[in-house]
């Protein structure tokens, strides 16, 4: 199955703070405007007809997209989360997430997802709230958050054939979600495969490798040579770095091959792991469990072994 005319995106907002719509505003590789005007010819006929801090309508007006989409007056569409999901059942008489309201009909959160998810072609979960609860779900969790992952499950398939798609980080870094986006309107339209994803929904392509094999200042920890204070030249991992047991790419840079945690000197708090903000993210600045160090330590130096080795053989040209 293709889809060759338009495609659109219907982004909601849960328990969020907006962060990851800022960062996907940055996007540079390609940009968001690249992708909603087109300029990209395989990109093209992308409508955001959805989404509560962009979007020009509102009220009932901006409510009445969500409905009409649900009775199919916007197949085919791209479910875009951005948020936690609260459990409504915990509420009580009252309501933990409304995302918009018809008359004295209340649209909650949980309701809208799980209508719109019997139609979508494909559902992404932006941001470790969409994607595993983040910060909203970190211990106690009052409010019963939860991530797209775990409430439409693992087994979840969308019209497309695909399974909830997840693009972790507080906020994931600008390209990581124009790209994620990006490469799933591409599978829509016949031009590309599914991207393979981890056991946690990510895309391999951009979540293959940790934080701290893409750092740029990793050669400080390859020599050995810790920073205990910030300021000071060395491995972060000795002031709480979790870049060794978490898979991101955004140490190597944030946006348009600038900035960057580990590059500004900022330690890696694991914001894209499935357990942020608990442990082992956190706190964040205890060190991260030594086993990682230890495992890594033994691979790196069974590694340099075999290339000594190889190195000994005589090459022939």
């Amino acid at each position: 199955m293709s889809v060759s005319g338009p495609i659109n995106l219907i982004w909601l907002e849960g328990q969020d703070c907006a962060g990851c719509t800022i960062s996907a505003k940055q996007a540079s590789n390609p940009t968001l405007i690249d992708v909603l005007v087109g300029t990209i010819p395989a990109l093209g006929d992308i409508r955001l007809v959805f989404h509560p801090t962009l979007m020009p309508d509102w009220g009932e007006d901006a409510a009445r997209v969500l409905v009409d989409a649900v009775e199919g007056k916007y197949d085919p569409f791209v479910i875009v989360l951005e948020g936690a999901i609260p459990d409504e059942s915990k509420a009580g008489e009252g309501v933990f997430c409304v995302v918009g309201e018809i008359g004295e009909r209340l649209l909650k959160l949980e309701n809208v997802i799980r209508d719109l998810s019997k139609r979508c072609a494909a559902a992404v979960a932006i941001g470790s709230c969409a994607s595993y609860g983040g910060i909203p779900h970190g211990s106690p969790n009052p409010t019963g958050a939860r991530g797209l992952l775990d409430f439409l499950g693992k087994d979840w398939r969308s019209g497309l054939g695909l399974p909830v798609v997840c693009v972790p980080g507080c906020p994931p870094k600008p390209d990581n979600i124009i790209q994620a986006l990006g490469s799933l309107v591409l599978v829509a339209r016949g031009v590309m495969n599914a991207p393979e994803l981890d056991e946690w929904h990510r895309p391999k392509f951009l979540y293959g490798y940790t934080a701290h094999e893409l750092c740029p200042i990793c050669g400080f920890y390859a020599e050995g040579k810790d920073a205990h204070a910030f300021g000071e030249l060395g491995c972060l991992g000795g002031i709480g770095c979790k870049g060794i047991i978490t898979n991101c790419n955004a140490s190597s840079s944030w946006a348009d091959g600038y900035g960057g945690c580990t590059r500004t000197g900022v330690p890696c708090f694991g914001c894209a792991d499935p357990n942020f903000p608990d442990p082992p993210t956190s706190p964040f600045f205890a060190k991260a469990p030594a086993m990682a160090f230890v495992k890594d330590t033994l691979a790196g130096n069974w590694g340099h072994l075999k290339m000594g080795l190889a190195r000994l053989k005589r090459r022939k040209i």
